[in-house]
């Protein structure tokens, strides 16, 4: 991320790729108002991410309700399938609402998480008004639910986030939410405590026409937007200071509040990318929020990229290919800087090292007596063997954690279940008490979601068999454990190989 002075340019060139695979690197190139914005590799990001519980699936789809206006499909190397796959979304979040109007998190059984509630609603909501064809007894009950939980909330509890959001939900569907949130402005705006809940409120109060609460609570979000800082904590609105930014951004400039907020909110967006870690699902949707909703506003940039002029937001993607041995130059032609963000995407020459950021990690192989096993030379075609993993922290913290564990070639999961620990007298070390709210059994991959509580043993376990398939030698690579909405925290193994030898 840099800040372009007018006049002066900016070179990539095939050297960014020098450390990647050949064949599998791609550069992106995003020049926007936002710092550290790059439009182009957060779509990307979104559009390869493989998990799908209902936050992720409208973290994935909320952003092509827009992607026509950031730029042209080609142009940022997605396929032409952005409709489709908003349809397939609704279909998707639609299939996991229960009667009473309530989301499952990662199925139809009801989550009583009100945050995920407004989100998915919200999406609804926008989908709805661009068009896209959304059910409206299943819509209707989803406002219903929110609007029971506004109606009878007689405090703000645990920082008010998903009321304040509940109630932004039923102000821009035109629910009859006034007095709730007139009452909540007037007298509570304190107990919410981040930012994105009381830029909420102040969109709300402003989509029904209070102006002047809706400025003053728009003030409010900002102060703490100003002076809160991330601490690594959990937060069950799956949010963070750069979530909450960006969403501040995106609701000031909906509702006719950008006026004075958007210099602090962008602020804000540049401190904290300057940590330059990973970012959520959420993190990656609302920054593309804000950049579309300031689209109007990057009118007066412009460009010449290779010589040719560009104005409004710029997003590009370039393969090794297109960068050739020139580079691609781009020139800031407008007389404002501009703030201007590279990334490089592929796969790596050297295989990531183990690593530990909050969690342990390791994985092992047994045979079904419970004696371990060397997969780099131990194992025969057909064998059947029981995949460990365990996870270690310091100490159990609530959290939303995803345990990926990759498949290398030679083998396949034999069973698409967990093993019962109990069943083999040999692995009984492998059972756990904490157990995964989901899990899936790919052919790739095996998957497991944890939601964390601090009431929980710090280290858990989950063991699935696979077996020995096709006789070679293969690269592993390492499985990983990651805090979703804290991705900073992660645990990773280290690669290995795996060689199955010809049957007996």
């Amino acid at each position: 991320m840099r800040s372009l002075a007018p006049g002066a340019n900016l070179t990539l060139t095939s050297d960014l790729l020098a450390d990647l695979q050949p064949g599998t690197g791609s550069v992106s190139l995003s020049a926007t108002a936002l710092p550290g914005v790059d439009v182009a590799a957060l779509l990307r990001a979104l559009d390869r991410y493989p998990y799908g519980c209902s936050e992720q699936v409208v973290s994935r789809a909320m952003p092509l309700l827009y992607v026509n206006k950031l730029a042209a499909l080609e142009k940022l190397a997605l396929d032409a399938g952005a409709d489709e796959r908003v349809r397939e979304s609704i279909e998707r979040l639609l299939a996991r609402q229960d009667s009473s109007g309530d989301f499952g998190l990662w199925s139809a059984q009801g989550s009583s998480d009100l945050w995920l509630d407004a989100y998915v609603t919200d999406f609804l909501t926008r989908a709805r008004e661009r068009g896209f064809a959304v059910p409206q007894k299943a819509f209707a009950q989803a406002l219903d639910y929110l609007r029971n939980a506004v109606a009878n909330a007689t405090e703000v509890r645990n920082g008010g986030a998903d009321l304040a959001y509940a109630a932004y939900v039923l102000a821009r569907n035109g629910r009859p939410v006034m007095g709730d949130l007139r009452y909540l402005a007037d007298t509570k705006i304190g107990d919410f405590s981040s930012a994105l809940g009381r830029a909420q409120l102040a969109a709300a109060l402003a989509l029904l026409g209070d102006r002047g609460r809706a400025a003053k609570a728009m003030d409010s979000a900002l102060t703490v937007l100003r002076t809160d800082r991330d601490k690594g904590q959990y937060r069950a609105d799956y949010g963070s200071r750069l979530r909450d930014g960006a969403g501040l951004i995106t609701l000031a400039a909906e509702s006719g509040l950008a006026q004075g907020a958007l210099g602090p909110a962008a602020a804000a967006l540049g401190e904290e990318q300057q940590a330059d870690r990973a970012t959520s699902t959420q993190e990656n949707a609302w920054m593309v929020l804000a950049a579309e909703s300031l689209s109007n506003e990057a009118g007066g940039l412009s460009f010449t990229l290779d010589g040719a002029p560009q104005t409004g937001t710029l997003a590009r993607v370039y393969r090794e290919a297109a960068l050739g041995e020139r580079g691609v130059q781009l020139t800031n032609t407008g007389r404002n800087p501009v703030q201007v963000a590279v990334t490089v995407n592929g796969s790596p020459l050297v295989p990531e090292p183990a690593a530990q950021q909050g969690y342990t990690i390791e994985r092992s192989f047994r045979r079904l007596d419970g004696s371990t096993v060397d997969p780099a030379s131990g194992l025969r075609q057909n064998d059947r063997l029981v995949v460990v993993l365990k996870v270690t922290e310091a100490k159990a913290e609530a959290a939303r954690l995803l345990l990926v564990d990759p498949l290398p070639a030679g083998l396949e999961i034999d069973n698409p279940k967990l093993l019962d620990a109990d069943a083999l007298q040999g692995l009984a070390f492998a059972k756990s008490d904490v157990q995964p709210v989901h899990t899936e059994f790919r052919d790739d991959r095996f998957v497991a979601a944890y939601d964390r509580d601090p009431s929980q043993s710090a280290f858990f376990t989950v063991a699935y068999t696979v077996r020995a398939v096709s006789p070679g030698t293969y690269v592993h690579p390492g499985a990983t454990v990651e805090d979703m909405y804290r991705p900073a925290r992660f645990g990773r193994t280290a690669s290995g190989s795996v060689t199955v030898g010809a049957a007996k």
